[in-house]
């Protein structure tokens, strides 16, 4: 697994995370899978906690961690933040059996290989109940981003920096690597690295299987279009009973 991000750990870049992730059409999928009545949600790397407030807000009983004590500071004090239980630490830390577990922003990708992603799998199963479903995305290999990410910038003011960068973009086999570098309207810089695994669908159905997740719904776009060679996205609803 990846060493945590700056952009996770400085509270100057976590908190241009939501400005740079805005609520979106993700949102509105992941919210509609929690549905009625209210459940047991587990949001795993919950992040600076939209996702995990915008359940609570609905009445369910949402329990959130995340590795990152920046990201979860900011977590706390959004409105309805109160209602959710915040963990620092993994998956392994946290206590309880849920109806639903959810990973989104593409958090899944820190995990870069195999044996760690068989190991994460089982522990979210753990804490499952029977019946209970696990839901997160992944960026679709096919689809080569990292292509797009090259100099990539979103200067402006919605930003929240005067400027923002992608740049030593480099891919080996299925992980990609690249540094994001921030530049401030004061004149400060600083830089993340990061480091993502683009698994194939096929790689992850096996590891889902392995772990006893018994059925899997794919999803290729957040308005439920099957898999194409072309989707952006690869979304996994998964379960057992």
């Amino acid at each position: 697994m990846n060493e945590l991000s700056a952009h996770y750990t400085d509270p100057r870049l976590a908190a241009l995370y939501d400005v740079q992730n805005p609520w979106g059409p993700d949102s509105e999928f992941y919210l509609a899978l929690a549905g009625k009545p209210a459940q047991a949600i587990l949001d795993i790397g919950c992040g600076t906690g939209m996702m995990a407030a915008a359940f609570a807000r609905q009445g369910h009983d949402v329990t959130a961690v995340d590795p990152a004590a920046a990201v979860l500071d900011i977590a706390r004090s959004r409105p309805h933040g109160h209602l959710v239980r915040w963990v620092h630490g993994l998956v392994s830390d946290v206590q309880g059996h849920f109806d639903l577990a959810v990973m989104t922003g593409h958090a899944f990708q820190v995990l870069l290989d195999d044996e760690t992603s068989l190991a994460f799998f089982q522990a979210v199963k753990q804490r499952l109940v029977p019946g209970g479903r696990f839901a997160f995305e992944t960026r679709n290999p096919d689809a080569q981003a990292w292509k797009q990410w090259a100099g990539q910038s979103m200067s402006g003011p919605s930003t929240g920096a005067a400027g923002t960068a992608h740049v030593d973009v480099e891919k080996r086999g299925e992980l990609v690597s690249f540094r994001s570098i921030y530049r401030f309207e004061d004149g400060t810089e600083t830089s993340s690295h990061s480091t993502l695994r683009f698994a194939s669908q096929a790689a992850i159905s096996a590891l889902a299987a392995k772990a006893g997740f018994s059925w899997q719904t794919w999803y290729g776009d957040w308005d439920y279009q099957p898999v194409r060679p072309d989707s952006r996205e690869l979304i996994l609803v998964a379960g057992f009973d």
